[in-house]
């Protein structure tokens, strides 16, 4: 028995149909791109209102470039520096949005600007306190893996 052209070109295209539907939807989207471990390597601090506190702000490169940050394909989250915890909770992800939720109730949203199988650039809004004053400003975090 022979089958007709049209129906092996029919067949053809549900396989692909169905192969591209699971690469869509088996893959997670982006929270399957950012499942894993993440370590930090660099930081760009762009103050926009308050005093210069260079050593803030240095201190931070310094604690980003030891810190890794760890998103489980279950929800969770944890980040250390060095060997110690700086946090853990839940991640979500809503467009380009991560979003933790820290254990202590804090909430941390991350604009993502980059996120490929090997780098992550994320930029959150910050506010600290100083003896100097409130600064007030964004933070550009690069992670690779």
């Amino acid at each position: 028995m022979k089958k007709s052209r049209a129906g092996k070109y029919t067949s053809m295209n549900q396989i692909l149909l169905v192969s591209l539907l699971c690469l869509f939807s088996c893959s997670g989207g982006l929270e399957g791109e950012l499942v894993g471990n993440w370590k930090g390597t660099d930081h760009l601090f762009r103050r926009t209102e308050g005093p210069e506190v260079v050593v803030t702000v240095n201190g931070g490169l310094e604690q980003h470039l030891r810190s890794k940050l760890i998103l489980n394909d279950d929800g969770t989250f944890q980040k250390l520096v060095g060997e110690y915890d700086n946090g853990k909770g839940t991640w979500t992800v809503e467009k380009d949005k991560l979003i933790t939720m820290h254990e202590n109730g804090d909430e941390l949203i991350y604009t993502l600007l980059k996120v490929t199988d090997k780098e992550l650039i994320t930029q959150h809004e910050v506010e600290l306190n100083s003896p100097e004053g409130t600064l007030i400003g964004e933070i550009i975090l690069s992670y690779s893996r």
